[in-house]
């Protein structure tokens, strides 16, 4: 696993709220990078991710339709790892945390995942999306 960090910015470019979290790869980090800027889509928000000083190509404030249609396929321990990811800008004291649609995607994605548990099929990998996942970096970013 490597370690990236997400940042929210606003249309702006003044408001970055960081958050941190370890990703398989490159292309796993920008499927949650995604994700999370199309959870609050209502919001005029764009997504950076880095790995350190490297900034990673393919995050803006446009969502790649192509990848969003595949969210919902992501295995039990993303959609957990985008989950927390999810509700940690629910809680971020920032605009994005007024999005209507961030908690609405939240609820389906709850949905989802219970689905997925309770169907051993379509569970997934058995990893722990607590090891994905890192609580987000505090900033005074409001």
């Amino acid at each position: 696993m490597a370690w990236y960090r997400m940042y929210f910015v606003d249309r702006l470019q003044q408001v970055r709220w960081p958050y941190d979290l370890h990703a398989e790869n490159d292309a796993h980090a920008l499927t949650l990078a995604h994700a999370s800027q199309d959870a609050c889509a209502d919001v005029q928000i764009a997504v950076e991710l880095w790995q350190g000083a490297r900034r990673i190509a393919g995050t803006s404030n446009k969502r790649p339709e192509a990848v969003r249609a595949n969210w919902e396929e992501l295995p039990v321990d993303r959609q957990e790892t985008l989950l927390q990811i999810e509700e940690a800008l629910l809680h971020s004291g920032t605009m994005i945390a007024r999005s209507r649609r961030l908690q609405e995607r939240m609820n389906s994605l709850r949905t989802e995942i219970a689905h997925k548990k309770d169907d051993p099929a379509t569970a997934g990998s058995a990893q722990s999306s607590a090891e994905a996942v890192q609580s987000p970096t505090h900033s005074a970013l409001h």
